[in-house]
């Protein structure tokens, strides 16, 4: 049985990683570069025998009509593309207000009769486990902004910290891509967020881009391979990414639209 299905999406750079070390800048003035700490729960699901657009689409709407959680802020899905991922899975993202009420919320949904009955019908639409739900904690430090999060492009990079080189390198990386950003970026939608494991494990970090389209991600791609070179070399400096992985992504939940 899962608990739920969810995942929570942000932003492209060409830059994706999962860490555990420190922060990026501590700060939750949305008006400052850098945002956060946010917690966020990612949780693997698969395609049921019963997986289609229409189901998908009733089960979402079923979802947003229970009763949740005050404190639950966003809810969206990560589907593989094919070929361009190392995982078969995809994913729910959970983003909330805090680990605590992660947790209470957890909780509530568990002794929720409507919401578990939710869970088992739709276990044929979307199978997810519940051992590999993990808490992050993450960043948003670009200035870019996307409005329209529907339906939306994710590339991910998994990556980890060389040797002797810590956030504090990361936030410097941070700082040159943002002007990066603010002197070559297109008008296209695009934002980027940084996660860090929350319990501290790992020595790397995970960061997502986030595109309107795929179109608009090649663009960009191709726009940071032919201007971004000086400064992807500092981030090459910092850590060692693999090769980045592709998700066809939509948003389920909106506290403010619900």
């Amino acid at each position: 049985m899962k608990k739920i299905n969810i995942v929570f999406s942000f932003v492209f750079v060409l830059f994706l990683v999962s860490c555990a070390d420190s922060e990026v800048t501590q700060t939750t003035d949305e008006t400052e570069t850098n945002v956060g700490p946010f917690y966020a729960q990612f949780l693997a699901c698969n395609a049921g025998p019963d997986f289609s657009q229409e189901n998908l689409d009733s089960m979402i709407a079923d979802f947003n009509n229970l009763n949740l959680s005050d404190d639950l802020v966003w809810v969206g899905g990560y589907a593989p593309v094919e070929g361009q991922n190392q995982y078969t899975n995809g994913w729910w993202e959970l983003n909330w207000t805090s680990k605590e009420a992660a947790d209470a919320g957890w909780e509530t949904w568990m002794a929720d009769e409507e919401a578990q009955a939710w869970d088992e019908r739709t276990n044929n639409v979307l199978e997810c486990d519940n051992d590999s739900l993990s808490g992050w904690n993450f960043y948003t430090p670009g200035t870019t902004t996307m409005e329209d999060w529907s339906s939306f492009a994710t590339q991910t990079f998994e990556c980890e910290f060389n040797d002797g080189k810590t956030s504090e390198d990361l936030k410097a990386n941070v700082e040159e891509y943002n002007n990066w950003v603010d002197e070559n970026a297109s008008d296209d939608p695009y934002y980027y967020g940084i996660y860090f494991a929350e319990d501290g494990s790992g020595d790397g970090f995970i960061w997502l881009n986030w595109h309107d389209s795929f179109d608009s991600m090649k663009a960009g791609n191709d726009n940071w391979a032919e201007t971004g070179q000086d400064v992807q070399a500092g981030f090459d400096e910092t850590a060692t990414c693999k090769t980045p992985d592709l998700y066809n992504s939509a948003e389920f939940y909106q506290a403010e639209a619900s």
